[in-house]
């Protein structure tokens, strides 16, 4: 189990000792910098301070992980990861602020559509049905292998790879966590034809649409894992560290993508991005903008639908309670 706990560790702080170039080439930490910024001595003191910061923290994470008893191996796993994120949030922050001084206000570009053609959405957008047959075809095959399920059976196990909490065989406890998969594949999908039509044209955009579909195939794939786990039995380390195998692949990509030559740095007003990664904008008729923190878009808080999109995670994450 620590080396399962391990690698999901070393993932988080790679994902973390990453962040400075998961972004344009323009933005750095949040801020909008001018060309050639990177190269500086300042720009590359930041990110040789922040990385500093997070491997510390992951080494020590690590360390401690390791070298703990048993009798502390869950608060000591729990607080590994936490403490990662921890780093990586608050190293962001401090150098956000320092080089908020040397910000830019990226050109003001106006987009006109000079074509009469339709925003069509991109031709693989009907696999994102794929994650509803495959939690479908789960259901079938818990359906048709109900003798087969235990009466009762795990569904969570600790830290240490014991079971801490259990389900009957009911159709509340077979087929709950394939309902909690659906709804929440559901949003994702609601959330990637959003990002198509309520940010600006790019071409980054069909790239985080395939993003977005790509996460909602592993939400798919965990769930349907979760659920016929009682029949499968599938082993530990899968369940935990497949996901990340899966999502490593999508994260390359994307950030890949994202450092080709192509659009300008989207021009968003520095004044409405609040830490670098929070955007407010009621002036700005789009639902979603690039990030300058990580890969992929954000919400324009300054939207009211971006409201409605969050409120309906909500009910999604709430109804955890009645179906897991």
């Amino acid at each position: 189990m620590k080396l399962i706990l391990s690698f999901v560790y070393l993932f988080i702080g790679t994902a973390m000792f990453a962040l400075p170039n998961l972004t344009r080439r323009g933005i750095l930490f949040g801020v909008s910098v001018p060309q050639h910024f990177r190269e500086t001595a300042t720009a590359q003191r930041s990110v040789t301070i922040f990385r500093a910061v997070v491997g510390i923290v992951v080494l020590a994470a690590l360390c401690a992980l390791l070298l703990s008893p048993e009798t502390l191996l869950g608060p000591v796993a729990a607080a590994g990861p936490l403490a990662i994120i921890l780093a990586g949030g608050l190293g962001f922050l401090v150098q956000n602020r320092k080089l908020a001084r040397f910000a830019v206000d990226p050109a003001q570009l106006r987009q006109a559509d000079l074509t009469d053609a339709a925003d069509r959405l991109p031709w693989f957008t009907f696999l994102g049905a794929g994650p509803l047959v495959i939690l479908a075809a789960a259901a079938l095959f818990l359906h048709s292998n109900w003798d087969r399920i235990p009466v009762r059976f795990p569904v969570h196990w600790g830290i240490d790879g014991n079971a801490d909490r259990w389900s009957e065989r009911t159709t509340h406890g077979v087929y709950g966590p394939l309902w909690f998969g659906a709804e929440l594949c559901v949003w994702m999908l609601i959330i990637a034809l959003a990002g198509w039509f309520g940010a600006r044209r790019s071409h980054f955009r069909p790239v985080v649409f395939g993003g977005l579909i790509a996460t909602e195939y592993l939400i798919g794939l965990l769930f349907a894992v979760i659920a016929i786990n009682p029949v499968v039995h599938f082993p530990m380390w899968i369940v935990v560290l497949g996901p990340l195998l899966f999502l490593a692949p999508t994260l390359i990509l994307m950030a890949r993508k994202l450092g080709e030559p192509g659009d300008p740095v989207e021009p968003t007003p520095n004044e409405c991005w609040k830490a670098g990664f929070i955007y407010y904008n009621p002036d700005d008729a789009a639902l979603f903008v690039e990030k300058r923190s990580g890969i992929g878009y954000t919400f324009n808080f300054g939207n009211g639908w971006s409201w409605i999109l969050m409120l309906g995670l909500a009910l999604v994450v709430g109804s955890a309670v009645i179906l897991l």
